[in-house]
């Protein structure tokens, strides 16, 4: 009894200087859940905020596309490896341990992603490589939270990534128009086949198209009012020719996407038309990121500077694609016009037409 009153006269001294024993007791008991938090825990928590905008990437929340290949790796590679750990006790060892895992094709699996879907996870450097940075991300989450002090992920040696050089030559945009042409003949996929073609002729990313929506195709302003990239929202300018094949899908159906997909309320996904394409032209190591790059060479060819690239590429510019406005620089529209046109020219075998020169009167 008189252990319990000298504990409580301590407890009635922190009150009176304004302490709050009960919030200190919470708080411990708080910092003892965390400590105890394991891996996939940390996940889920982490997923979570970032769901709701909590975890952001150079000052803005993660775009859901982004989101869902998250969630992706946490599934499919963290969780597996590393789930049952406790997030403070994860060590540097076990982070590279992990890393060559994934690397050497460990998590690799064959799922059933619906009812006629099917996700092949290899690995490889790649998934490796992106799984650590995503990661050494919820780690530094962990650390913000007081899970642990350091981050194990920091300066993990990872192999670097490799640079995407593969662009498309005059007579391969020719094998590969042949090929649509014939796949659309035979009956494939229409919407697929219109949104591989625009690829080609925008230079856009593949999501940027495949998510494209009806409200995001300016046909009067020759451009795309693109709601959520890579880079923020931005006024991409599209040639004429892209704008032609965006305009018909539009026309062909109802729904709020320019290319929606076979089944359900969303839009197009895969990539399988356009790999049988390639098959059928007979090119290799050619993927729908080869259009983008390939879309930039075209620019190099015909002598645009390299600003003018990253303006109708969408790359991070103090420029007018940088910034969402109602505008779009007519200089960027005509660039665009003449790329378009000479991709579209050499998928159909022909030559493009010059430019024609219009002396000024004196």
């Amino acid at each position: 009894l008189e252990e319990a009153r000298t504990e409580a006269r301590k407890l009635l001294g922190q009150v009176a200087k304004d302490g709050d024993p009960m919030a200190d007791r919470k708080a411990a008991k708080g910092r003892a859940r965390a400590t105890a938090c394991t891996v996939a825990e940390l996940c889920d928590d982490y997923m979570r905020d970032a769901r709701e905008g909590k975890v952001t990437y150079r000052g803005r929340p993660k775009r859901s596309a982004t989101l869902d290949n998250d969630e992706g790796r946490i599934r499919r590679h963290i969780k597996p490896l590393l789930g049952d750990r406790l997030a403070r006790d994860v060590s540097r060892d076990d982070v590279e341990a992990f890393y060559h895992d994934i690397r050497l094709g460990k998590t690799a699996v064959t799922e059933k992603t619906g009812p006629r879907g099917v996700a092949r996870v290899t690995g490889g450097e790649s998934a490796a490589r992106r799984t650590a940075g995503l990661l050494g991300s919820i780690f530094s989450y962990g650390m913000k939270r007081r899970i642990r002090n350091d981050n194990p992920v920091s300066g993990l040696e990872k192999s670097q990534d490799k640079e995407r050089s593969r662009v498309l030559a005059p007579e391969e945009y020719r094998s590969l128009g042949e090929a649509l042409d014939d796949l659309a003949d035979s009956g494939a996929n229409r919407t697929a086949l219109g949104a591989a073609l625009a690829l080609a002729l925008t230079g856009c990313r593949r999501d940027e198209i495949y998510g494209l929506k009806r409200s995001e195709v300016d046909a009067h302003g020759q451009c795309l009012r693109l709601g959520d990239t890579k880079s923020g929202q931005q006024v991409r300018p599209i040639g004429a020719a892209a704008l032609a094949v965006l305009t018909a899908a539009i026309e062909d159906g109802e729904s709020p996407y320019v290319f929606p997909a076979a089944r359900g309320d969303g839009h197009l996904r895969n990539a399988k038309v356009f790999q049988r394409a390639c098959e059928r032209a007979g090119l290799e190591e050619v993927s729908l990121h080869t259009l983008r790059h390939s879309f930039a060479s075209v620019a190099n060819e015909y002598g645009y500077t390299e600003m003018t690239v990253a303006g109708l590429l969408g790359h991070r510019l103090r420029s007018v694609t940088a910034r969402y406005t109602h505008n779009v620089d007519r200089a960027l529209v005509a660039a665009a016009d003449r790329i378009s046109a000479v991709i579209k020219a050499r998928m159909e075998g022909r030559e493009a037409e010059g430019a024609r020169v219009i002396e000024l009167r004196r």
